[in-house]
């Protein structure tokens, strides 16, 4: 008889544990399906909770005047207060002054989404971004450790720099397929149903730095940034390892086969990073939207 309690004992406690997790499973598939086609604000527009920064030295600079060696500031860390909340016009922004380079990054990762936000130039340049032009990025698909690829971490850039905005470069150890042709110089353009080519961070050669750059940056197909000064409207769309960059409401360039490189593994999902480089730039209203799919109009 005590046996046969036990058996009815485990049964339930069996029935009970598959109850919940069912009804946990439900409840996540419900929030998810509830997130589709709803744009979530990942920045809450008053201070920088749910983000992180990692800042280096400014630009180059790794010997103090006394002649001790500077560390990188590192992981939230930010005595210049080069990434800080302002008000302007009203509304807060997220103001990145360039001053160090590095970044502010999501604390979540995120795959199959649609990414909006916008964009504008401030006025201070500081070194090697003196003379210009602007520079900025978006990154995404981030992965590794804070300042493990230069003073950012491995991921894929929608470039944000002045009359380049939706350019693409690798940072750290990626690769990506980009159908593109021959441009100026030794660099290669997007154009829709090219044939595809690899791009990767290559080594930069000093006896051949356009070929070598020529491996890592793609020019986006058209100009679509606005006069400086103006917001612009920047857009992603990221898509089982496939992604579209959008300027201004125009396609600028289709991404294809995103990976880690040296393991040629899938690299369909990470962190959001907007990046600190030499500029004062402005932004504000980042806002996702889970997809399952390219959304129709984005279709080719």
């Amino acid at each position: 008889m005590h046996k046969t309690v036990n058996k009815h004992t485990e049964m339930k406690n069996y029935i009970l544990i598959l109850i919940l997790i069912s009804t946990f499973s439900c409840q996540s598939n419900k929030k998810e399906k509830d997130n589709e086609n709803k744009w979530i604000p990942i920045w809450n527009g008053n201070d920088l909770s749910g983000w992180h920064s990692y800042l280096g030295t400014p630009y180059n600079l790794k010997i103090d005047s006394l002649g001790e060696t500077i560390d990188p500031f590192g992981i939230d860390y930010d005595p210049l207060e080069v990434i800080k909340v302002i008000e302007t016009d009203q509304e807060n922004v997220i103001r990145i002054s360039g001053v160090a380079w590095g970044m502010i990054y999501t604390e979540k990762k995120f795959k199959n989404y649609h990414l909006k936000l916008k964009v504008k130039w401030g006025e201070d340049m500081h070194i090697p971004r003196e003379k210009g032009p602007r520079d900025s990025g978006l990154l995404y698909h981030g992965f590794g450790e804070p300042g493990s690829a230069y003073d950012w971490m491995g991921s894929q850039e929608l470039q944000i720099q002045q009359g380049d905005m939706g350019d693409y470069w690798p940072v750290g150890d990626v690769e990506i397929d980009i159908p593109s042709i021959p441009y100026k110089d030794k660099y290669y353009i997007y154009k829709k149903d090219a044939n595809l080519r690899t791009y990767y961070s290559a080594e930069i050669l000093e006896t051949a730095i356009q070929d070598s750059l020529a491996k890592r940056r793609v020019f986006k197909a058209l100009d679509a940034e606005k006069p400086h000064g103006q917001w612009n409207d920047i857009e992603l769309i990221v898509m089982n390892g496939n992604s579209i960059h959008m300027v201004n409401g125009k396609v600028v360039m289709r991404l294809f086969n995103s990976r880690i490189g040296s393991s040629q593994k899938p690299l369909h999902s990470g962190r959001i990073i907007l990046q600190s480089e030499g500029a004062e730039v402005y932004y504000k209203d980042i806002y996702i939207k889970y997809i399952r799919e390219i959304p129709e109009e984005f279709k080719q």
